[in-house]
């Protein structure tokens, strides 16, 4: 292994060197090459739609180099030949941080062991994540309507190194090989990929997305990637959107016995009860209950657009967890609310609107159901679990030398149950693995804090065309106790011998139900658990890339955070502070054939 470890980057090194030498200049992109929100291409184009009043044309994130309208001469280049490249690239990077929480969460760790997959504030991953890899090596192919890349990237995750070491204040980068070694995540990026004017198909691991905020409320794009296929049809007026993908279904001890409970009990009336799962209402039989390692979400979303500045859009999700996907959950066509697999599947859906009112001015929103209570439900039915979230972004008509800017708001509101469920595999994440397989973290699907927030945000930003980038924001969020995932573990009441046994109970709406039969002690609460602290955060960022001659890019950013009720312990005052910079280099040569 450790010979293979160091044949790998050295095959690599002399390939590039080869192509270096061989090659001619002058990469052409295919028209199937996937172009993602984060790109300085996309960017500037959605900057200068905006800028000349023109309706932005969807709201998913990824779009092929065929629906782009970016002039540039490599794109006006004919596309007829194929091309083979090869690229490589470094990050001399710096991380460093004071004031933050040095603890693991008890509430993923509840017995006091250090287990699997402990995962931290949401927040913590986006701010320590980097923008580059440490190092890369790859490959990309193609011709006009097909692309394909992959590559070896050790994407370093200095999140999961923090949390490893677990210190309040600290710095690492690039002089820490050994450590990059074990912190990377192998491949992030790798896909096949085929557009035409009407059709999108692509397969891999890549990012996406569905929204135009920085905090979209159903598929937020704020994950490093997605295990996915998917399929887009489009012309100028509609547009049918339709993804599935795959999370890590690794569970720690206490996430398995909560995916996998089945108990009995005496109730009030002394019958013996049983319980497969923990729908207290629906009480589903034995055979929904499997636990078959997968979790699978897929999506569905139809987009319509009946003048040229107002768009609308209609969306499904549905995640399946612990049984091997049916058909019916495979369907992009129907309505996945009605598939009746209970226990094994959650749904929610989302409406949004965007328009272009006036030239430099769009306008969104967005409304998420995940679960409504009627009238008619009890006290045991889980919840109103809504969201919603409105923002804007003016680019004024001024540019200075070839800078344009933009100027962004957005406000987000997600009541305390949304995105979570009883079972870990069926709630709102995406679960990534680190390789090794022993740490990995979750990112939310919708919110990046998940339920329980109201946040907003203001940013500034600068960007030229051929790649400076200066953004500043501010931003202030409100959260909740209620975190994704969350799950209390104990002693169960006594049986007819006095023994008991190691329980775990999810830490949501029905907690007292379930602790009063399962424990029935009355020492913990769900109040009691959650408290009642919210925590505020103020915070301040500035990032910066720019690009310099050679194929090198100056990187660096900043985030400042004044925190009231730190820990959600009232009165807890904190001030955290994360800094990152970096001198990336990229290599790029391609090689055309008739």
């Amino acid at each position: 292994m450790k010979l293979l470890a160091r044949l790998v980057p050295l095959s690599a090194l002399a390939v590039l060197v080869w192509t270096a030498v061989t090659a001619p200049a002058g990469a052409e992109p295919s028209q199937a090459r996937l172009r993602f929100k984060t790109d300085h291409a996309a960017e500037w184009e959605r900057m200068e739609s905006i800028r000349r009043g023109e309706l932005l044309p969807t709201a998913v994130h990824t779009i092929p180099e065929a629906e782009s309208a970016v002039e540039s001469s490599a794109a006006e280049s004919s596309t007829a030949e194929s091309s083979v490249g090869i690229f490589a690239g470094t990050n001399l990077f710096a991380l460093g941080w004071s004031g933050l929480d040095s603890g693991r969460w008890s509430e993923n760790s509840p017995t006091g062991k250090d287990t699997s997959y402990t995962i931290q504030q949401p927040s913590y991953r986006n701010r320590f994540a980097l923008a580059h890899p440490a190092l890369e090596f790859g490959v990309y192919f193609g011709s006009e309507r097909f692309y394909g890349t992959t590559s070896i990237d050790f994407n370093t995750d200095t999140f999961t190194w923090y949390s490893t070491k677990q210190g309040e204040s600290g710095i690492t980068g690039f002089w820490n090989p050994l450590d990059v070694l074990s912190w990377w995540i192998f491949p992030e990026t790798g896909y096949l990929s085929y557009a035409d004017d009407r059709v999108t198909l692509a397969a891999g691991r890549f990012p996406s997305g569905i929204g135009f905020g920085n905090t979209n409320l159903f598929l937020n794009g704020q994950a490093s990637f997605y295990d996915q296929i998917q399929f887009s049809w489009r012309t100028d007026k509609f547009r049918f959107f339709s993804m599935a993908g795959t999370s890590a279904s690794h569970l720690n001890e206490e996430e398995y016995a909560v995916q996998n409970m089945s108990t009995q009990w005496i109730d009030e009336e002394g019958e013996l009860r049983n319980s497969w799962g923990w729908d207290v209402i629906n009480n589903h039989d034995a055979s929904t209950q499997t636990i078959v390692p997968i979790k699978f979400f897929t999506y569905h979303r139809i987009e319509f657009k009946p003048a040229s500045r107002i768009g609308f859009g209609v969306s499904e999700m549905q995640i399946v967890g612990g049984k091997a996907p049916e058909l019916a959950n495979l369907l992009p066509t129907v309505y996945w609310h009605n598939t009746y697999s209970a226990g094994i599947s959650n749904v929610m859906i989302l409406a949004d609107i965007w328009i272009a009112p006036v030239r430099s001015l769009m306008l969104w929103g967005e409304y998420l159901m995940d679960d409504s209570k009627s009238p008619a439900e009890d006290e045991l039915a889980k919840p109103r679990s809504w969201g919603w979230s409105f923002g804007g972004t003016f680019a004024p008509p001024v540019h200075v030398h070839d800078f344009r800017f933009s100027l962004s708001a957005e406000y987000s509101h997600v009541d305390r149950w949304t995105y979570n469920r009883w079972q870990p595999w069926l709630t709102m994440y995406q679960r990534h693995v680190l390789t090794g397989g022993y740490r990995g973290f979750d990112t939310p699907l919708g919110h990046p804090e998940g339920g329980d927030v109201d946040s907003a945000e203001l940013r500034l930003t600068a960007l030229s065309r051929r790649g400076t980038r200066l953004e500043v924001g501010y931003s202030y969020t409100a959260k909740g106790p209620v975190y994704l995932g969350r799950i209390w573990t104990g002693q169960s009441k006594p049986d007819g011998d006095g023994n008991t046994q190691t329980v775990s109970i999810p830490v949501y709406y029905d907690f007292d139900y379930w602790y009063g039969r399962l424990v029935g002690d009355g020492k913990v609460t769900l109040d009691g658990l959650l408290g009642s602290a919210v925590k505020h955060t103020h915070a301040l960022s500035a990032a910066l890339s720019w690009p310099l001659p050679h194929g090198f890019e100056a990187d660096a950013g900043i985030d400042i955070r004044v925190i009231m009720n730190a820990e959600h312990i009232e009165g807890k005052r904190a001030l955290e502070t994360v800094w990152k910079t970096g001198l990336v280099w990229r290599y790029d040569k391609t090689r055309n054939s008739k």
